[in-house]
């Protein structure tokens, strides 16, 4: 046996989550690691079986420091026998060192910047405090969220306006509620426990997150409402009035997700690679509300979080005045259509409402520069791959097929997600209707097909790509996951015990949701979906209601990773819409219904799982967790309905194109036109071997097959920017085309560079603790400024009229002028 070198301890323990030396009382901290005691050659290879283990699960992965597998890489290429003494020390201490990083914290300077690598268990989290501004905020937000929906401009109440205003009620409720100790049946507890603490607050802030902020909350079920009932839709009163059929459809959809969820936790929740960085901003916010670091000092800043965040956030909630209702010119700055506003060309390729929005300086508005992509919270490999996608197939693809007129596109706006006849109209879908809205065929043949402008169609093409691309991007890139995930399911045990980072074993202090509670809410919620399209005339069978569930189940695990690792959400509602529109063809209601099952439960599925892990970074207990969400969705669905019902039977001539008040529902007339387009006349028609858009199918496999040379690609040349393409996310960046344009990409490029990369590299320690609480501020100031400016001046029409607010809606920008006019004929 070789004889101990003299370089650093091994000799370690287990407590409380984290791992100690057997000589000293406190964790290890790697600035302060001296060589003072004996490693022995077992020792060493056990180091460096780590190492190698590390590059096996890091090693294509874009949020892992390089630095670290490089040295990993290094240290593995060299045999310490054959170097001299000191070059052994400084060795073996870089092991240490990173080896300690890798169980004591996390490698990923995101999640260190924001996460603790601590917990007390004896926080309180399930307090009356928490539930009651939990349930509050439910139910105003989502009322709210749901009332606005349907007016133009629309207000979104995301989350980050919920967690801001729940702080201050949390510490009014510490102040003031009693701390008198109550017994009931046997067990004690108080009103209020004492300060109010960060995992209450986030337990409210994850209550608001599954109920309500966008296409993922449960006002999306409810433009199936709304097109049924309304006259100038389908008019089924019948249906659409049946509260049972609204209960059990909203709350199928909501809960299928859900169940789904528990099962995809083992593969997107429990695996240290998957960050989920929209979580780690509002972890940022959290600990800045609750004044976390105000005596360090960071690059010679000494201010707190807290008065950073009031800072930022008090100046984007005066500035957004500006681009939002006094100087709109400031939010679309298209100053070079502003030269020629009638020059059909320069408005195609550099406008930023009508046009493609290649513009050099775009915009001022921080609504719109992260809008697509948050340029802070987005990693910046995934910001560079994504804007690079979209310039290219904008650049290389959407040009050409328009100014060649391709598929008579050059006669439509070339970035409209609208659908036009031959004279380049709106496709009118009254006429192919029969009385029982299905199609009339000789009707169809009569008016025409439909036609695309050329971005949109494009678009389309990409989607097909995306879905199978994320498929084999996943099996490629994140196999490890998905292999330890399945070995957990046929274990029938929790993935927590497959990962040995700080924050699995600190969530191993508490006891795990049962898998069955989950599989009930999912057989519950496929129990209710039954019912509903076997008592209601939905024309939806049940077998369709099980193709959705499995399309929520294949997809939601790849969709996850590349969410989790990358912050970009791959939506599934054209493939959904797709499938639908084969499975059950020519019948609007049952398309409808498929989305809502195949779309919409996995989109669920995904927001619960980032919850998920939002409360294994905050040591939420997880059964605390599973029951806060499933209250928060269930009063929430309810909400929704009501408020919706309300505003059909009592808002005059809502939805109408001229509604004094704007409620005119520009996404319910979208949605409505997506039943036809794929309900009505059916996918075959448009994309089948006789339909002229046939070719875009191609992007199905294209998709399929770009990420394989890539990988492999990746695989021979670690070290190269090879590692960082990421086909899924090019493709993604294509999904951004009709009607949104490269203005709301390329502004996000260029701050992300500022911050995620120049800032990052230089200035790391500011950048942990300040540029995650700069992004949730921003967010704020608008959230609130957007509603204050909405109930102030613009719910009432106060408008301003003057150059700064018109000079960007002038000329053929803003009327989406077409490159060729139509023929003398009248169509072409």
């Amino acid at each position: 046996m070789s004889p101990p070198r003299s370089i650093i301890a091994m000799e370690v323990s287990e407590k409380d989550g984290r791992f100690y030396e057997s000589t000293t009382a406190g964790p290890f901290d790697v600035e302060k690691i001296q060589p003072v005691v004996e490693v022995s050659d077992a020792d060493l290879s056990e180091m460096l079986e780590t190492l190698r283990e590390t590059i096996k699960d890091h090693e294509l992965d874009p949020n892992f420091p390089t630095e670290i597998l490089n040295s990993a890489r290094a240290a593995l290429r060299e045999t310490p026998d054959k170097l001299e003494a000191t070059r052994i020390q400084g060795l073996v201490a870089e092991i240490q060192a990173e080896r300690d990083l890798l169980l004591n914290d996390s490698p990923y300077a995101e999640v260190r910047a924001v996460v603790d690598n601590t917990d007390d268990p004896s926080t309180p989290v399930n307090t009356f405090r928490a539930w009651f501004l939990g349930i509050i905020f439910t139910i105003l937000g989502t009322g709210i969220d749901q009332f606005f929906s349907l007016r133009y401009p629309g207000i979104y109440l995301y989350t980050v306006v919920a967690q801001l205003l729940s702080y201050p009620c949390g510490v009014f409720f510490a102040r003031v509620l009693p701390t008198t100790t109550y017994t009931v049946l046997g067990k004690s507890f108080t009103l209020n426990p004492g300060p109010f603490n960060q995992k209450e607050h986030m337990l409210i802030s994850i209550m608001s997150n599954v109920a309500y902020g966008g296409l993922n909350g449960t006002a999306y079920v409810t433009y199936i409402f709304q097109v049924l009932k309304l006259d100038m839709f389908y008019g089924m009163k019948e249906l659409a009035d049946s509260a049972g059929f609204q209960i059990l459809l909203t709350l199928s959809t909501q809960l299928i997700g859900y169940g789904c969820a528990g099962i995809a936790r083992r593969f997107l929740v429990y695996p240290p690679a998957m960050l989920w960085p929209k979580n780690l901003a509002q972890i940022a916010l959290n600990r800045a509300l609750h004044n976390d670091g105000a005596s360090s000092t960071t690059n010679g800043w000494t201010m707190s979080r807290y008065r950073f965040f009031l800072y930022c956030f008090g100046g984007m909630f005066f500035y957004f005045w500006f681009p939002d209702y006094i100087f709109q010119a400031l939010s679309y700055f298209n100053w070079m259509t502003w030269i020629a506003p009638e020059n059909v060309k320069l408005a195609i390729i550099t406008g930023s409402i009508g046009g493609l929005g290649f513009n050099p300086l775009p915009t001022f508005d921080w609504n719109i520069v992260s809008y697509a992509f948050d340029p802070i919270v987005t990693p910046f490999f995934s910001l560079v791959n994504n804007v690079v996608g979209m310039a290219f197939v904008g650049i290389v693809i959407i040009l050409p097929v328009y100014f060649c007129n391709v598929w008579n596109s050059a006669y439509l706006p070339i970035n409209s997600n609208g659908i036009f006849d031959n004279t380049a109209s709106s496709y009118n879908v009254s006429r192919i209707l029969n009385s029982e809205f299905k199609l009339d065929e000789a009707a169809y043949e009569v008016y025409g097909q439909a036609y695309l402008g050329a971005a949109n169609s494009i678009l389309y093409s990409a989607f097909f790509g995306i879905y199978l691309a994320t498929i084999v991007y996943a099996g490629l890139y994140h196999k490890r996951e998905i292999i330890a995930g399945f070995r957990a399911v046929l274990k029938w045990s929790s993935a927590r015990d497959e990962y040995n980072d700080v924050h699995n074993r600190l969530m191993r202090q508490y006891k795990e949701a049962p898998e069955w509670w989950y599989l009930t809410i999912l057989a519950i919620a496929f129990i209710m979906g039954c019912v509903c399209c076997s008592i209601y005339d939905t024309g939806m069978p049940i077998w369709g209601i099980v193709i959705g569930l499995l399309l929520c189940v294949f997809l939601q695990i790849p969709i996850g990773i590349i969410m989790g690792v990358t912050n970009i959400e791959v939506t599934n509602n054209v493939i959904a819409e797709f499938i639908g529109g084969y499975a059950v063809p020519n019948n609007p209601v049952a398309n409808m219904i498929f989305k809502s099952y195949g779309y919409i439960a996995t989109a669920q599925s995904v927001q619960f799982v980032a919850d998920l892990k939002l409360g294994h970074y905050m040591k939420i207990p997880p059964r605390t967790l599973f029951t806060a969400q499933t209250v928060a969705t269930v009063i929430a669905g309810f909400v929704s309905i009501g408020v919706n019902a309300w505003q059909l039977s009592n808002i005059s001539d809502v939805c109408s194109t001229d509604q004094s008040a704007n409620f005119t529902c520009p996404s319910t007339h979208t949605f409505f036109t997506a039943s036809v387009i794929w309900g009505v006349i059916g996918p075959a028609r448009i994309y089948g071997e006789n339909g002229i858009y046939h070719p875009l199918e191609w992007g199905f496999l294209v998709g399929a097959l770009l990420p394989i040379p890539v990988y492999f690609l990746a695989k021979r040349y670690p070290n190269s920017w090879i590692r960082y393409i990421h086909i899924p996310l090019m493709l993604n960046g294509a999904l951004w085309w009709a009607p949104y344009n490269f203005t709301y990409a390329w502004p996000a490029l260029v701050v992300g560079f500022g911050f995620n990369y120049y800032v990052k590299r230089n200035y790391e320690r500011w950048w942990q603790k300040y540029a995650y609480v700069l992004s949730s501020s921003f967010s704020c100031g608008i959230g609130i400024a957007g509603l204050v400016i909405f109930f102030a001046v613009q719910y009432h029409v106060v408008d301003i009229n003057w150059w700064g607010n018109t000079v960007s809606y002038a000329g053929c920008d803003s009327n989406e002028c077409a490159l060729l006019p139509i023929p003398a004929v009248g169509h072409f």
